[in-house]
């Protein structure tokens, strides 16, 4: 049991390191990772200076959380503001 627990924190640990690599704010995005399909919540927005390049970044997040070992999906549903 503590197994999961220990592989969830491992996968949240592993999105959130690939949040840090693109010039997306996610501060205010919420992280779950279920059977492999990893759930994003809350509110994204450009970086400041980055705001030509948002949709281009938000899309290589999305596509390098997909190439991940151990995830089959990926769901965004989150608000983009700015």
């Amino acid at each position: 049991m503590g197994n999961k627990k220990t592989e969830a924190k491992e996968n949240n640990r592993h999105v959130r390191t690939e949040m840090a690599r693109h010039s997306v704010d996610c501060g205010e995005v919420q992280v779950q990772c279920l059977h492999g399909v990893v759930h994003l919540y809350g509110r994204v927005r450009p970086m400041r200076g980055h705001e030509e390049t948002f949709s281009a970044e938000r899309d290589a997040l999305l596509k390098g959380l997909r190439q991940r070992a151990g995830v089959r999906d990926v769901i965004a549903e989150w608000q983009i503001m700015g």
